[in-house]
């Protein structure tokens, strides 16, 4: 979840200020992936699946041939999206793009220099003809990335985005004055711009401008770090490189004797194998890897921390937890609030994991290899993309009728909403992308398996929140950031295994449902805390004037990976060898990131409660004060009028709670 199109153009006329010298979140756009899943190469070839495979003495059979995928002109039109509402051609794209550069060679926008001073009527002109060009800039960086998307093995779409973004980034550059110069105009006339009725749309930016005015330079040394910025991706696109690239791993024999050539795509894979020789095997072949080259993934990591560290002190913040939060108004804390309530509830996480060891029957000590295969194998039912609509329909009732009628709108033939199925080239995983003034996209690979139903019932929460934004939001106002994002896809998804729970009867099923919602559960939860406990660790190591070693990382690390799965307790085995997993892990080159999925999940497990307890009234709130609010007031005062608080401990409770429960029932179903 690294990028999105609608924040290559780094400018501040759109939900407040995003600072050009850090990496801004992406606001709408959703990768539903693990941290495993990001690091995925493009083009992995189909290996032999060992995850339905029981324990067995090995065989010669031959492992089944890679199956190829389908050429996407082979796919029927009415399961693609229909990027021509965008630009009705390439050319037609070429022209905008000529146009916007017309707009901005020459340094035209510092035209505006010594001018944002002047009347309200100025100023209004001004705002909206830089949010015109921002909204064109984004479309044409949207209709790029969706030509890129559907086929990685053509360069077209990337160039095309390359060409967005080094016009955007001069953009960035010659726009880089307006900040300090509204700055110096003063409290009071900045006061007097945020209440002025033409200036509403551009409310929220001059109350960030008043709030953060301190942190905001002056014109050349905002430009100094506006020109800077592109030094601060230098650590994550090596670690990227170097991880995806140039890592070689080595090949294991399964207990059948099936060749697996090792990759972090495959590691993602075969970790789940049900045979525990097979996944002791991998993980010993895997993790020694990231170990032999733990001091180089040392040094990028603490680059990375280093410049972040840097902004933050240029920016006159006190820490970098406070400049990465208090942008988007929360308080720091909230972050260490967060860590502490799940650290007081990690109980309910380690009865999970002894559950877990006794339903895989393991005759020994979990070990840190047993985390992952399924509980439940999946059920042979299949669900076809229709099934999955109208489950989904079915399902997400509670949300009522306004909001149904939405969702058909979006299911119906050829509506250009969704490009369901794998091709030959196309991106992996699932994601929703939106731009002002035009029906969301969502990306899928759907295989008619529940994890298809469920990533459907996921973006498409994130599609309704980012269509009821725009129906209700103008354009400055309409984009929201992730804390409020992975709300509305989790309150889908969890709306989706409510129903199913409710309605299925057969014990088999109600097995894998259960250990689907804890399984999920435990790793967005529990894992992306420990995460969010890591990095803060690692920052406030680094504040102290601790060097970044990688000695020091994995002493950092295996101690929080042994806290939370209950080492000293005896519920799990965490060897040494796993001390190097956080070199592994992309997110944290992502500046205080994680803890915005912790956030997601125990919102959305309150607001679903609530929805399915309080009906219609509840279902109001939650639509009306979370998907219409778009980025129209702070996040946590939004979730506050959506009907959860984020800043009482007992939402944690009430969240941990729901996972107790699902525990208890899952275990009725072991005896």
């Amino acid at each position: 979840m690294r990028t999105s199109t609608n924040v290559l153009i780094f400018m501040v006329f759109s939900t407040g200020i995003m600072w050009s010298a850090c990496k801004p979140e992406p606001p709408k756009r959703c990768f539903l992936a693990s941290e495993e899943d990001a690091q995925k190469k493009m083009e992995e070839a189909p290996m032999t699946d060992l995850t339905n495979k029981a324990d067995q003495a090995p065989s010669k059979k031959t492992a089944p041939a890679p199956i190829a995928l389908p050429e996407r002109e082979t796919i029927d039109a009415k399961y693609k999206w229909d990027a021509t509402v965008l630009f009705a051609s390439r050319d037609a794209w070429e022209q905008e793009l000529a146009a916007v550069t017309e707009l901005v060679k020459d340094k035209k926008l510092q035209r505006f220099k010594g001018k944002l001073g002047g009347t309200p009527k100025a100023v209004v002109d001004i705002m909206k003809g830089m949010s015109d060009l921002q909204l064109r800039l984004e479309k044409l960086a949207f209709y790029a990335q969706r030509d890129a998307d559907v086929d990685l093995r053509k360069s077209e779409g990337r160039e095309m985005m390359e060409r967005v973004k080094s016009l955007a980034n001069l953009v960035e550059s010659d726009t880089s004055y307006m900040e300090p110069e509204f700055i110096r105009l003063g409290q009071k006339k900045l006061e007097a711009l945020r209440d002025a009725k033409d200036l509403a749309d551009h409310r929220r930016y001059f109350e960030s401008l008043i709030r953060l005015q301190k942190h905001v330079l002056s014109g050349p040394e905002e430009e100094i770090l506006s020109r800077a910025g592109i030094m601060g991706d230098v650590s994550y696109e090596t670690y990227e490189a170097f991880s995806h690239a140039d890592l070689t791993f080595p090949t294991v024999t399964d207990a059948e004797g099936n060749k697996i050539s090792l990759s972090a795509a495959m590691y993602g894979k075969y970790r789940s194998a049900m045979n525990r020789a097979d996944r002791k095997k991998v993980f010993e072949a895997f993790w020694p890897v990231f170990k032999q080259f733990r001091n180089t993934f040392a040094s990028l990591l603490s680059s990375q921390i280093k410049y972040y560290s840097y902004v933050a002190k240029a920016r006159n913040y006190p820490d970098p937890l406070t400049a990465a939060l208090f942008p988007k108004n929360i308080p720091t804390d909230y972050y260490k609030g967060l860590v502490k309530g799940i650290n007081e509830n990690l109980d309910a996480f380690h009865d999970f994991l002894n559950l877990r060891k006794k339903m895989l029957k393991l005759p020994d000590a979990a070990r840190y290899y047993d985390i992952y295969p399924p509980l439940v194998t999946a059920p042979p039912k299949k669900y076809t993309f229709e099934d999955s609509k109208k489950l989904i329909l079915e399902a997400l009732a509670p949300l009522g009728d306004d909001y149904r009628k939405l969702m058909e709108d979006a299911f119906r033939e050829q509506s250009g909403w969704f490009d369901v199925f794998p091709n030959a080239g196309k991106r992996s995983g699932a994601y929703m992308d939106s731009v002002y003034g035009v029906h969301p996209f969502m990306l899928l690979n759907h295989n008619d398996d529940f994890d298809s139903v469920s990533t459907l019932a996921h973006e498409l929460g994130h599609a309704m929140h980012s269509a009821y934004s725009m129906k209700t939001q103008p354009y400055p106002k309409s984009s929201y950031v992730t804390f409020t994002a992975e709300v509305a896809s989790v309150v889908n998804e969890t709306l989706l295994i409510e129903y199913m729970l409710k309605k299925e009867k057969d014990p088999e099923a109600r097995r894998f449902l259960l250990s689907h919602y804890l399984d999920g559960f435990r790793g967005t939860v529990f894992r992306q805390t420990m995460f969010a406990e890591f990095e803060l660790s690692a920052y406030e190591a680094y504040s102290s004037g601790k060097v970044l070693t990688a000695d020091a990382l994995d002493e950092m690390y295996l101690q929080l990976l042994r806290r939370y799965h209950g080492h000293d307790k005896g519920v799990m085995d965490i060897e040494d060898l796993y001390a190097v997993e956080w070199a592994y892990i992309p997110h944290f080159y992502y500046n205080f990131y994680v803890y915005s999925y912790v956030n997601g999940l125990l919102a959305a497990t309150v607001l679903a409660d609530a929805i399915v307890t309080g009906g219609k009234p509840a279902a109001e709130k939650y639509i009306n004060g979370l998907l219409k609010a778009g980025g129209s007031k702070d996040p946590l005062e939004i979730l506050k009028d959506a009907g959860v608080d984020m800043l009482d401990p007992a939402t944690f409770k009430k969240a941990v709670d729901k996972f107790r429960l699902r525990t208890k029932e899952l275990a009725e179903y072991a005896k």
